[in-house]
């Protein structure tokens, strides 16, 4: 397997603050860099050098670079702790922009108004003018990303092997890279965020007798060794927090992990820490309610956050984890010898099992969207946690990216595991996936 981490660069002096969530392509102070070759500001710098740190301990084989120098320079302050020297591939260069290089958005929405509302609607169906089309700019970068995993392939292939590569490059290249590969619909480029040296993973897996293998998203966004708090708070639509609950006896990483479902286990001694570490990262946030499944796994995880907020838990049904049936229970070995049929498809497309005496993922589907809407409505320019298990936060994540279902093993949501959503002018935006950089999980 080989894990490539995505990392955009640092801050420039074109890059505006953070933190508002204005509408795709609304006019803003916002310049269209793109292959201008503007450097690191002060600011940026930092940003590398800190970024640097949180991926010191790692072992990456190779850092690869566009060639323009505010991602250069941010790959070789991420390779100096590693002695790396940084290998360019010009795919991985940003978006030439022709005409609208340079000019701040609000001015190309008035002079090309017919283009900018075009490409907000179909973003990889537009020829900038006198530029290239994002569909262009994903044929060479995707190009350059198979010219990394054939660099790698004979590492990737040893059984339980990982090998980590990190891709630096700049945001138009970093969405196109996750849509394309984690297989989002075209219309999700402008909903997946990616903030100044975020962190963003996917995970690659050859397939026997295959040509190319299959990619997962293992995380999006992550900024927390930047700054800890939560993107999203500036918006008229609910901002939602989503966690996975923390490890019990059954999880991978206890031992042999079992079907859970609605066996109502507690969490174990990690998965108590896990639930004291997230008090402490959220602690800050503006929550307004909090709401949990019933299942005492995910209580456990946000009782001590909701103790410090004075908030109550709501307890909602349309947040219980699956109902697996006849799985429940049972390991995977277990699995297997009593349900050799069922089980393969399970692991295989998902989305079209009905477990047997148990649930449809589209079961699941249909009641957190339900969830979703009585939220958006009751909260909005609010924030609400929400408290949920494996396969409910996978199935929420799919939703919300535009997956289809058969795809939930391909979204990373490991335990005690945070997501962020946005509704912006009606609109999930997806703002954080996958982060544990915090306590015992990251």
């Amino acid at each position: 397997m080989i894990r490539i981490t995505l990392v955009r660069h640092g801050r420039t002096a074109w890059n505006v603050d953070p933190g508002q969530l204005p509408a795709p392509g609304t006019p803003t102070g916002r310049r269209f860099r793109g292959i201008v070759d503007l450097p690191l500001a002060p600011q940026g710098i930092e940003q590398a050098r800190t970024t640097a740190r949180r991926l010191a301990d790692w072992m990456p084989a190779a850092i690869y670079s566009s060639p323009l120098q505010r991602a250069l320079r941010t790959a070789r302050l991420l390779a100096k702790p590693h002695g790396q020297d940084v290998q360019v591939l010009p795919g991985l260069s940003s978006m030439d922009y022709g005409a609208w290089a340079g000019r701040l958005a609000s001015e190309v929405a008035r002079e090309w108004p017919a283009v900018v509302q075009q490409w907000r609607r179909d973003p990889f169906g537009v020829q900038i003018p006198g530029g290239e089309s994002t569909a262009a700019l994903r044929d060479r970068a995707v190009d350059a990303v198979r010219q990394i995993l054939d660099r790698h392939a004979a590492e990737a292939s040893a059984p339980g092997q990982r090998t980590d590569v990190v891709v630096v490059t700049h945001q138009v290249v970093t969405r196109t890279l996750i849509c394309t590969l984690a297989g989002l619909p075209d219309e999700a480029y402008w909903r997946v965020h990616q903030d100044l040296c975020n962190l963003s993973q996917l995970d690659y897996e050859p397939e026997s007798g295959k040509e190319s293998g299959s990619f997962s998203l293992r995380s999006l966004n992550d900024t927390c060794h930047l700054d800890p708090s939560l993107p999203g708070k500036h918006s008229n639509g609910v901002r939602i927090i989503l966690v996975r609950h923390g490890q019990t006896a059954w999880n991978l990483g206890s031992g042999p992990e079992r079907f859970r479902g609605r066996t109502d286990l507690p969490l174990d001694g990690t998965g108590q820490a896990q639930a004291l570490a997230l008090a402490r990262r959220l602690r800050s946030e503006p929550i307004d309610a909090v709401y949990s499944s019933p299942l005492q796994r995910a209580q456990q995880t946000v009782a001590p956050l909701a103790a410090h907020l004075r908030l109550p838990v709501v307890l909602d049904e349309r947040l219980q984890d699956i109902n697996y049936g006849a799985f429940q229970g049972l390991d995977r070995q277990e699995a297997t010898a009593a349900f050799p049929r069922q089980y393969q498809a399970w692991l295989t497309t998902p989305g079209q099992v009905r477990l047997p005496r148990g649930e449809s993922l589209d079961d699941v589907r249909r009641r957190l969207v339900d969830l979703l809407d009585e939220l958006a409505n009751q909260y909005r320019g609010r924030t609400v946690l929400l408290a949920g298990h494996q396969v409910v936060n996978k199935v929420l994540a799919c939703t919300l990216l535009g997956l289809d279902l058969d795809r939930i093993w391909h979204v990373g949501q490991d335990t005690a595991a945070i997501n962020v959503f946005q509704q912006v002018n009606g609109t999930w935006h997806i703002l954080r996936l996958n982060d544990t950089c915090y306590g015992p999980t990251g």
